[in-house]
Formats: C-alpha cells, sequence, structure tokens
C-alpha cells in the first residue's frame, strides 16, 4: 500500500534464506535504508519452503518468485567425487553457450511484479537491480528502455564483461548488455574502486553517478583480550581454484621446524575435505566442515589470529567479503594476498594485522612469527577502530542511502 514516503525496489535472486555474502550485502540494504524515508519492497527468488510474500519485522516487504526452468545451474559441493565435479562444470559450460539466462522465467516474472509496484508509486520510487547473475538488470532495463520512469541504481558486486572468468561466448554478449545497462542507469554502485573505475572506463554516459558501496560485517565490536593457552589460528570459509593454504603450509611448516617449543592450532572451518593436510601438520590442522554464519563469528572470536589467503589474479579490487568479518572481530590478521591490492591496503590502514605476498612462503613464515610475538608477549594491535567500524554494513548503506536522496528527492 503506497505512503507519503519515497520508495525503494531491491531486486535480487539472493536473499534470505539464501546462505552467502551477495545475501548479506542484498539483507543489510533491505535492513539499513532510511524507514522513516523509504518503504522498501524486495523482488527476489523463490528458494525452498519460504513464504511468497511476507512482511518482515522491520516493515520490508518480500515477494518471491518461481524459477520455472528446465535446464539450471548445477550446484557443487565438497562432499562430491572429482569426476561428478568434473561433470558438473562441463555442463555449466554447455548451459551458458546455449542458454545465456538460466533466469529467465524469473525475469519475466519480476518484471511483471516490478511494473505493478512502480504504478503504485507514481515517479517516487528508486530501483536496485544486483548482479550476478545478470537477470535483475535485465528485468529493469526492459522497463526502462519501454519508457517506464523510475530511478535505477545499478549494483554490481562483480565484473561484468570484464570478468576474466567469463567463456567467450558470455563476453561478447555481457559487453552489449553492459553497455546498455550504463547507458540507462542513474547510479553505478560497486564493491571497490578498482572495479567502479574499470566500469566507468568504458561508459557512454556522462550522467551516470560511480558509488564505491563496500561489503561490511553486521555486528557489533566484541572488545575483549583473548588468549588461547595454544596460539589458535584460525580460517573460515571454502577453499577452491587457487585459494589453497599450501603455501602457508609450507611456511608453517619451516616456522614449526625452527622452533620445535612452539605450539601452534590451525582450525581451517568450512574446509571439509577439500584441503590435503601434509603429514608433518597432522598434530596442528583441523578441518572442520562447515558452520552457519553466526557459528563461523563465534570462532573466529576466539581466535589469536584470522587466516585470509587470496591468490593473485588478474583484475584488482579484491576484497574478500571474509575481511570485512575478519576487522569486526579485532582480532590480529595473517593475511596472505596480492600486496599491491585493495585486502593488503585496507589491512595495513586498520593497523590490522600483518601483511604477506600470497606466492612468497620466506615473508609469510615472518608473519607466522609476528603473529606468535604478538599472543606469546599477551599483547595486542592498537587498530584503527574509526575506520573499521566506518565498514560495518549500516554505515556503507548511509553511502547509498545519502546518495540516493540526494540524488533523487532533495530539490
Amino acid at each position: 500500500m503506497k505512503t507519503s514516503k519515497k520508495h525503494i525496489v531491491l531486486v535480487t535472486t539472493w536473499f534470505p534464506p539464501r546462505n552467502s555474502v551477495a545475501v548479506n550485502r542484498m539483507w543489510a540494504f533491505a535492513k539499513y535504508f532510511d524507514k522513516t524515508f523509504f518503504d522498501v519492497d524486495v523482488i527476489t527468488l523463490q528458494v525452498d519452503s519460504a513464504l511468497m510474500e511476507e512482511q518482515l519485522t522491520n516493515g520490508v516487504f518480500v515477494y518471491r518468485l518461481p524459477n520455472r526452468m528446465l535446464f539450471r545451474k548445477a550446484t557443487f559441493n565438497k562432499s562430491v567425487p572429482y569426476v561428478i565435479h568434473k561433470l558438473k562444470a562441463f555442463y555449466n559450460v554447455v548451459l551458458y553457450t546455449f542458454f545465456k539466462n538460466e533466469y529467465a522465467d524469473w525475469q519475466k516474472r519480476a518484471e511483471r511484479k516490478l511494473m505493478e509496484l512502480l504504478t503504485l508509486y507514481d515517479n517516487d520510487t528508486t530501483v536496485i537491480s544486483s548482479y550476478e547473475p545478470m537477470a535483475p538488470h535485465l528485468a529493469v532495463l526492459s522497463l526502462k528502455q519501454k519508457g517506464v520512469a523510475f530511478h535505477w541504481v545499478a549494483d554490481c558486486r562483480d565484473e561484468m564483461a570484464n570478468n576474466p572468468s567469463l567463456i567467450s561466448s558470455l563476453k561478447k554478449a555481457y559487453t552489449k548488455i553492459e553497455q546498455a545497462i550504463l547507458l540507462n542507469a542513474d547510479i553505478l554502485s560497486t564493491v571497490s574502486k578498482p572495479i567502479l573505475d574499470n566500469f566507468l572506463a568504458t561508459v557512454g554516459n556522462k550522467y551516470l553517478i560511480g558509488a564505491e558501496i563496500r561489503n561490511g560485517f553486521d555486528f557489533e565490536f566484541e572488545e575483549k583480550l583473548l588468549h588461547n593457552e595454544i596460539f589458535t589460528v584460525v580460517s573460515a570459509g571454502t577453499f577452491y581454484g587457487k585459494r589453497k593454504p599450501y603455501v602457508f603450509f609450507t611456511a608453517l611448516e619451516r616456522f614449526l621446524l625452527q622452533n620445535p617449543t612452539k605450539k601452534v592450532r590451525l582450525k581451517l572451518i568450512g574446509a571439509g575435505n577439500s584441503v590435503i593436510v601434509p603429514s608433518s601438520l597432522f598434530h596442528v590442522v583441523e578441518t572442520l566442515p562447515k558452520v552457519s554464519h553466526e557459528g563461523a563469528i563465534a570462532q573466529m572470536r576466539q581466535a589469536d589470529c584470522l587466516l585470509l589467503i587470496l591468490p593473485k589474479v588478474v583484475q584488482k579490487g579484491v576484497y574478500s567479503g571474509k575481511l570485512f568479518e575478519y576487522l569486526g572481530c579485532k582480532r590480529p590478521i595473517l593475511a596472505t594476498v596480492d600486496k599491491t591490492d585493495v585486502a593488503a591496503d585496507l589491512i595495513q590502514k586498520c593497523n590490522a594485522g600483518f601483511v604477506a605476498d600470497f606466492d612468497d612462503v620466506q615473508e609469510i613464515e615472518h608473519c607466522i612469527e609476528q603473529a606468535y610475538t604478538l599472543w606469546e608477549r599477551k599483547e595486542s594491535l592498537p587498530m584503527n577502530d574509526e575506520l573499521i567500524m566506518w565498514h560495518h554494513r549500516k554505515n556503507q548503506v548511509k553511502i547509498l542511502n545519502d546518495l540516493i536522496i540526494n540524488s533523487f528527492y532533495t530539490k
């Protein structure tokens, strides 16, 4: 029902009860937009037994729409055999070669529902669509190209046409779609400045406003100095592709060989059986199955040090959503990353830990020694609390909230 407030519609396939960093970002948008100024509706994907229509306790109304497609992307889990994993990957390549939009049915439904909501609010609506997948952007773009009046924020958690992992058949299609989106959107938001700059460098829309809205953490600081009896390092999250801890294992082996009296425990939460632990570290490394988001945060808060592993990639601007939760836990971070990219820069600006090059065993070993010494002396790092708190989800959403108000609703 229309009220005197302005109106935001969030169009995304990622929303609770699904679980992912993408879901956390979309949920934060819905949660933290100023409800004294905006009514907030969400058009999302129907999954499991979630209600088709639901009003949440914060006043957000959610519309969950089905996606009745015969062919859908295969999903992966760590329990399947290697051959099955490869067959699924091959199936996905074939799917994207011949069926470039696995959410085409949902997209049509989302477009119809969005049009229905827009008729209630005249020209007072701001629509936020979120990539990836492309379907939310396409649903909104279709209405824009038909001349329907509304303000559009195109949110991109990742690069589109410039994504180096795209297969060639998709890259050409994405390039054309990306240009159409950038020409029709009013605001382009994304997760880091390098990614934002890459988008803006290709755009022909001089009126497009760019906004860096980073991911973040969504819990409060817990200020307490914790020291376990054994130096405990925790990594929370999955390992896949090049994101594996094997270089770190080598550095840890060297550290323990040179310091045989030192005791270390390494807990890999969510690793399951995706990591092969060397026999020399059997007594040190514990691989654990995936736990709930809340459970992971609780274990991170009990760590003496948090391990962040980010391999070098072609594109710049990769933070990893896990980094922000590590910062929010206020535990020292041991990061093996690209030292020239944004994650290393942020850790150093926050004075939140020790940074080594992803491939440099000697640097990683030195960081282990620094983190161990900090724990051994029962000391803590003088972290930049103000900068860390700026990365709370509510503060990042406020940047977008205020930009929308100032751009569209302030005369």
